[in-house]
């Protein structure tokens, strides 16, 4: 019986998941790059090394993030989706205007048939994260 009830737990939590997966992506952040005054990617500062293992929610038919310590899509006021078939790659920009005007951009290859699926968001062209979608 206690095989059965574990099957019974594998099955609602995977059935659970991929109804997750239908209406969003759950994204960890592995690396994040910046550029210095010079003009080259550097990834060491302390900054930097706090964000990696951050973790955000995008919804797929809106584009809106939540979650994350370096960006909340709430304040954009603009949010494009531009491919989101789940069989194809995944693309979104953000626009913020006001005095600090923002842009950015998220890929996620979901086309992929790996288990996971990176992405890349690139916010005020200064900053640059990659990782992984589930």
């Amino acid at each position: 019986m206690t095989s059965t009830r574990l099957i019974v737990v594998l099955i609602c939590s995977l059935a659970s998941r991929l109804a997750l997966g239908a209406d969003s992506f759950e994204c960890t952040v592995t690396l994040v790059h910046a550029i210095d005054q010079d003009g080259q990617m550097i990834t060491s500062t302390e900054h930097l090394q706090r964000q990696v293992g951050n973790t955000f929610r995008v919804q797929r038919s809106d584009g809106s993030i939540t979650g994350g310590d370096f960006f909340d899509s709430s304040t954009a006021e603009k949010i494009r989706v531009i491919n989101e078939p789940e069989e194809n790659s995944y693309y979104a920009i953000y626009e913020s205007y006001g005095p600090n005007r923002m842009v950015g951009y998220l890929y996620i290859a979901n086309h992929r048939s790996w288990p996971t699926k990176p992405f890349t968001y690139t916010t005020a062209g200064e900053y640059i994260y990659s990782g992984v979608c589930v």
